[in-house]
Order: C-alpha cells, then sequence, then structure tokens
C-alpha cells in the first residue's frame, strides 16, 4: 500500500512538473502563494526526490 502511494505521489509531481512546461505561465501556486514558475517547479522536484528516495528505501527494505 505504501509503495502504492508513492508511486502515485511520484507520478503526480511529474505530471506537475511537465504541465508548468506546457501551461506558458509565470507564476505557480502552492499552498496559497504565488510562486515564480522556477521556484515552484523546484519545490515539486524536491518533493519527488523525497518520495523516489522513501520508495528505494522501502523496496530495499522488503527485499
Amino acid at each position: 500500500m505504501r509503495k502504492t502511494l508513492s508511486i502515485i505521489g511520484m507520478v503526480i509531481a511529474i505530471i506537475n512538473i511537465v504541465y508548468s512546461f506546457f501551461d506558458n505561465r509565470e507564476t505557480g501556486h502552492m499552498f496559497g502563494f504565488e510562486l515564480n514558475i522556477w521556484t515552484y517547479r523546484l519545490i515539486w522536484l524536491a518533493l519527488l526526490g523525497v518520495i523516489l528516495n522513501g520508495y528505494l528505501k522501502e523496496t530495499k527494505r522488503v527485499k
């Protein structure tokens, strides 16, 4: 169950990052705040890295 949620989280993060390039906007919105688009992308990329790290640790622990 935990691995499934990690995969879903990674897919959502990737979709947000890719969509921000095609949306052609100057700012991103996160938690009600308006952020520079590159800061927005960096936050989502960091979130993706944290989720991926947890996923990899979980798969190593199961084996």
